[in-house]
């Protein structure tokens, strides 16, 4: 992919199956260029930190010293260790150099499995804030270096209570794991992560609460309240990064299960389950701060008679390409969704119904009507859209049945965009 940044990453392995196969997966599932050695002589020449991460094997046929990790760690660049030992001694001196962040047991029974979810959890924790909630500046400093060394990219901001805590979880969206104490002064964690979980899903905010309180029931409170993990004071770095990898995987999970219930497999937009939860809470938040908000709703005109002339696949493909132009032309912050079959509908945030006019008029049927594609078979196909907006409505409902009104006045004619401040 031309002109895109892409993320690099550097395997070395003196076993060449193994190492191609790795990089096989890598490339196939996750948006990585990959660079591959089979010696420690062939890295020689190149230049380690320009990679983002390095998946090494602990010993290699030529480093007859076993020192080229030793060189390897004193860049900057995260090194993901390989091993087909077991040997705790061994585990526990390799951790001990600088920028090794793990290391993966080779099995025949997880193959590359392990690799790729660790590599798609640092990916996650460097596009995050973390942030490390305690009163101690000790266990504050011993916290944020502990996170620095396990995940050597990673952005952590610290809070002294949990009043602190929520002010700057609700200045700041990116924060979406928080390491938090139980006991603090003004508010404590307990009571923060209650705070936390009134407002924000469990993989929208990943609670991970850490006491020496010695209450047995304290994990219990916590979990109660939804906390998404517990540790006990004093704890290990490897147990801390099992925990944190562990919610993280569970974290993506939900989100991509949530994606495929919120997404049109088709064109891949948000589809009408989405919208309305979305558009609903966005026009509840209208009333209160009064801005402005209008609906267009779209059609393809004569769609049916499209699929029956081309076929379903090329009306599948019309879609896809207005579904592109919509992305394309439109702004970010505008909620877009397939609403069903050839319709579409945008909430735009923002805009009266004029300036929604002029959006639907000059970047969708505009663009819609000069643009031009091939079907399957090589023939040049071409459509065109009709659009209705409003403006008004006391509820999110009256408001798309206004802008549905005037999508059947512009399909009168077809190719054309109908607002209802045209019949004032």
């Amino acid at each position: 992919m031309k002109g895109v940044f892409m993320k690099k990453l550097l395997i070395i392995e003196d076993n060449k199956t193994y190492c191609n196969n790795l990089k096989k997966e890598i490339e196939s599932k996750l948006y990585y260029l990959v660079d591959t050695v089979n010696s420690s002589k062939e890295l020689e020449n190149l230049d380690i930190e320009s990679y983002n991460l390095i998946i090494a094997d602990i010993f290699l046929d030529d480093d007859n010293d076993e020192s080229y990790l030793k060189r390897l760690s004193t860049k900057n660049t995260p090194i993901l260790l390989m091993t087909a030992s077991a040997d705790r001694n061994i585990k526990d001196d390799i951790l001990k150099l600088k920028n090794v962040i793990d290391f993966i047991l080779k099995t025949d029974s997880n193959r590359f499995d392990q690799i790729i979810d660790k590599i798609k959890i640092l990916t996650y924790i460097e596009k995050i804030d973390i942030l490390v909630v305690d009163d101690s500046k000790t266990s504050q400093f011993i916290n944020l270096k502990t996170i620095k060394d396990l995940y050597p990219r990673a952005n952590s901001l610290v809070a002294n209570d949990g009043e602190e805590a929520l002010k700057k979880i609700e200045n700041n969206k990116n924060i979406r794991l928080i390491i938090t104490d139980y006991e603090m002064p003004k508010m404590d964690g307990i009571v923060l992560t209650k705070n936390i979980r009134r407002k924000y899903s469990f993989d929208e905010k990943i609670v991970i609460a850490i006491s020496g309180n010695t209450e047995r029931d304290t994990s219990s409170r916590f979990l109660k309240v939804g906390a998404n993990d517990f540790l006990h004071k004093p704890f290990n770095k490897e147990e801390l990064k099992c925990r944190i990898d562990n919610n993280i995987k569970i974290a993506m999970l939900l989100e991509e299960i949530k994606d495929m219930a919120y997404r049109d497999a088709l064109t891949k937009l948000y589809n009408r389950r989405y919208f309305y939860e979305i558009a609903t809470k966005t026009f509840a938040t209208k009333n209160r701060e009064k801005f402005d908000l209008s609906v267009i709703m779209l059609d393809i005109d004569h769609f049916k008679r499209l699929n029956d002339t081309y076929g379903h696949q090329t009306g599948d493909l019309a879609l896809q390409n207005f579904a592109s132009v919509l992305m394309k032309n439109l702004r970010k912050n505008d909620i877009l969704a397939r609403y069903g079959g050839e319709e579409f509908i945008v909430l735009t945030i923002g805009s009266n119904a004029k300036k929604a006019f002029l959006v639907a008029e000059t970047k969708i049927r505009k663009a819609i009507e000069d643009m031009y594609f091939k079907n399957e078979e090589g023939i040049t196909i071409h459509f065109t859209v009709s659009a209705g907006v409003s403006d008004k409505g006391n509820t999110l409902d009256e408001m798309i049945k206004n802008a549905d009104e005037m999508l059947y006045k512009a399909k009168e004619t077809r190719n054309k965009v109908y607002a209802d401040f045209l019949d004032e």
